[in-house]
Formats: C-alpha cells, sequence, structure tokens
C-alpha cells in the first residue's frame, strides 16, 4: 500500500566524482516516482546516467548548471535534488528532443497525454497539479515553448528553467556541453516537461527583488533571434546602458556587472526582468530573453535582496505553512550579484530553512511567460 506520508528526499554529493554522485542520489530512489537532479558543468551527463542507470535509478531527469543549490545553500561545485515518493506523486513526463522546432499543436498533444496518463494511473486520486520545463538554453526557444506549454496547461502551475553555464563560464568552455539528462542519456536542444500530481498543497511564485525605474526607454533597433540590442533610444545600446547604470567607461565591463541593473518590462501589471547575458561586437548587447524593436523598458535598480527573499518565503508560510521542498529555479544573474554583495550568509539560511533544491539558471519559465533575474520557485506543503 502506498505511503500518504512518505517524505520527500533530498540528496547532495559535494564536488565528488560521477560513482559518488551517483551512490549519494541512488540511495533514496528506491520508491521515487521520479528522481530531479542538478548537477555543476563539471559533471558528464553521459558518465553520471550510464552510472546512475547501472545503479537502477532509470527514472531520473537532471540540469546542468553553474551553481547548484541544497541542503548547503548555492555551491559551484557537486549534485542535488530530490525524489519525489510515489505514494505522495504520481508523474507523467514528456521528452522533446528538438525544442526549437516545437508546435502548438505538438504541445496540445503532449500535455493531453500527460494528463490522460495520470488520470490512468496513481495521480486520478491525487487533488493538485503543477508541471516542472527543464530547457537547454542554447535553444533560444523558451518563450515560445512557455507560452505555448503554458496555455495548453490551463491554469496547472508551470515553473521552470534554462539548463546551462554560460553565464559562468562563456560558450565553448564549459567542460562538459550537454545541459540535460533524461532517463540516463544526456541531450542537446532539447526540453523535458514533467506533469506531477500530488497531494500536498503548493504554491508558485515569479519573484525579483528589483525597482523600476520612472525614466522609460525604448528599444530601437534589435535581433530578436539572437536577443541582440544593437540600439537604446537611437544610440548604441552599451554606450546608452553603462550610462543609465553609472559606468563612466565600457571597456573592461562584462555581463556581470550589469547583473545588478536589468531592463524591466510590464506584464499583466507586474514587473518582470530582462537580464543583459553578454557583450558582443560594436557595442551591442545580448540579452538572456527575448527582446525587440519597439519595446517599452524601464533600468531596474536593486532592492534589498534578503529582505525581499524573507517576504517570498512569508507569503509562501501563510499560504502552506513551512514548506517541506521549494523547487528554486534561481537566475545566475541573481546569483552573481549575491556573491559579490557578500550577502550569501543572509540568503543561505533562508534557502536552507525552507528546503529550496534547484539551480542557478539562465531563464526562468512562470506559466506562459519566460522570464529573467528572477527567483521562480514552487512550495510543496509537508504531509499534515
Amino acid at each position: 500500500m502506498a505511503n500518504r506520508r512518505a517524505p520527500i528526499v533530498r540528496f547532495r554529493s559535494a564536488g565528488a566524482g560521477v560513482a559518488a554522485a551517483a551512490d549519494a542520489i541512488a540511495a533514496g530512489a528506491r520508491d521515487a516516482a521520479l528522481t530531479v537532479l542538478f548537477a555543476s558543468s563539471h559533471y558528464s551527463f553521459t558518465e553520471l546516467g550510464q552510472a546512475l542507470t547501472a545503479r537502477g535509478v532509470t527514472r531520473a531527469i537532471g540540469a546542468a548548471t553553474g551553481r547548484v543549490i541544497g541542503t548547503h545553500g548555492a555551491e559551484a561545485h557537486g549534485v542535488t535534488g530530490f525524489h519525489l515518493p510515489a505514494g505522495r506523486f504520481a508523474v507523467a513526463e514528456t521528452l522533446i528532443e528538438d525544442a526549437a522546432s516545437f508546435s502548438l499543436p505538438e504541445a496540445r498533444e503532449r500535455v493531453q497525454a500527460l494528463h490522460a496518463t495520470l488520470a490512468r494511473g496513481a495521480g486520478a486520486a491525487l487533488p493538485n497539479r503543477f508541471a516542472l520545463l527543464l530547457v537547454d538554453c542554447a535553444a533560444r526557444c523558451e518563450e515560445r515553448l512557455a507560452a505555448m506549454i503554458g496555455m495548453e496547461l490551463s491554469g496547472v502551475p508551470l515553473v521552470g528553467g534554462s539548463a546551462g553555464d554560460y553565464f559562468f563560464n562563456p560558450p565553448g568552455n564549459s567542460p562538459d556541453p550537454v545541459p540535460l539528462l533524461h532517463h540516463g542519456v544526456g541531450y542537446r536542444g532539447a526540453a523535458l516537461l514533467c506533469l506531477v500530481a500530488t497531494s500536498a498543497p503548493l504554491a508558485a511564485y515569479c519573484h525579483n527583488h528589483y525597482v523600476a525605474g520612472e525614466h522609460k526607454l525604448v528599444i530601437t533597433d534589435a535581433d530578436p533571434p539572437r536577443r541582440v540590442v544593437h540600439e537604446i533610444d537611437g544610440r548604441p545600446a552599451l554606450k546608452v546602458y553603462a550610462s543609465l547604470c553609472g559606468f563612466r567607461r565600457t571597456a573592461g565591463l562584462s555581463g556581470e556587472d550589469f547583473a545588478p541593473y536589468p531592463l524591466m518590462i510590464r506584464i499583466g501589471g507586474q514587473y518582470y526582468a530582462r537580464g543583459m547575458q553578454r557583450l558582443v561586437g560594436n557595442g551591442s548587447l545580448e540579452f538572456a530573453c527575448a527582446i525587440e524593436r519597439g519595446l517599452v523598458v524601464a533600468l531596474a535598480r536593486p532592492g534589498d535582496m534578503a529582505a525581499r527573499l524573507e517576504e517570498l518565503f512569508e507569503t509562501m508560510r501563510a499560504r502552506i505553512g513551512l514548506p517541506e521542498l521549494v523547487i528554486g529555479l534561481d537566475c545566475a544573474a541573481r546569483t552573481v550579484y549575491m556573491e559579490r554583495q557578500g550577502l550569501t550568509a543572509r540568503i543561505a539560511p533562508l534557502l536552507i530553512r525552507h528546503g529550496v533544491t534547484g539551480f542557478a539558471t539562465l531563464g526562468e519559465q512562470y506559466n506562459t511567460i519566460h522570464a529573467n533575474n528572477s527567483f521562480t520557485c514552487l512550495g510543496l506543503a509537508a504531509p499534515p
């Protein structure tokens, strides 16, 4: 008989080799409906997938990243993750091998099939549902993907993150460029979608600590498919952006310098950040989210990151109590800001106390929106 009070099992392996990481993951996987893992890019998903398969862990998904989040807060090396116990969770999942060419009819068919799978099995008796999406950031398709899948989910909360390590390691320098793991096999250019049924109350949020300024800017020249902005207010993008951020010179600047100052766009009464990822030739800027000509944006300034995060968790606790697990998709730009500003000692205890497990993302998906510079998360309540 299924154990309706079985705990969610979290795991961590700090900077160990593949065998030790696989042992740590496999130790609690016996009764899991699904294993979700996040690994720093020092690991090879090809090798880790083979090691997990050899240990009988066949239903696992994973994302590669520059920082993992787990029982010790955010770490640059290691593997973290969790097992969802079969007694309290039922999972239907699908691999989208070519995320960039995924179409609306396919999204409708896949989501309907996932719902049907849950309805035929143990998921029929579990009242709450949510979706988890993991995407290869290099596919550059998250806007379309989130919009299509989120729309077809018809109100089922979706949270997700873009896998990859480009923010901490420039393209081509990552030790292992395979960013996703599905059932023992690594994939590029793909996405993983899981629909989860559970008895646990849940709450999802897309949070940031930025304050949008009053002064508005207009993107006057851009290349949306490449997410590159050439001009802002009719002038070279880098010069305008750097000046507004308070930088007198542009020489020597990198994407990390702009992490505290994303551009903000307003969608449905809420501001979402558009973070700059890196500088490209001739004074242009590459962003982590789609940005197009004619878009009106506001420059953001950072608020108190730790205080705002505590406010978010207070809201979550008021809704579901102290969570047993928070699936946390935290933008890599926020991680850089936290580390540079010396905020880790304040923020790590908040993450640990609330059971946050996740990774530093290259973009975050929330319902139908692809966000950036956000902490997108889903909290799951402990059994009564």
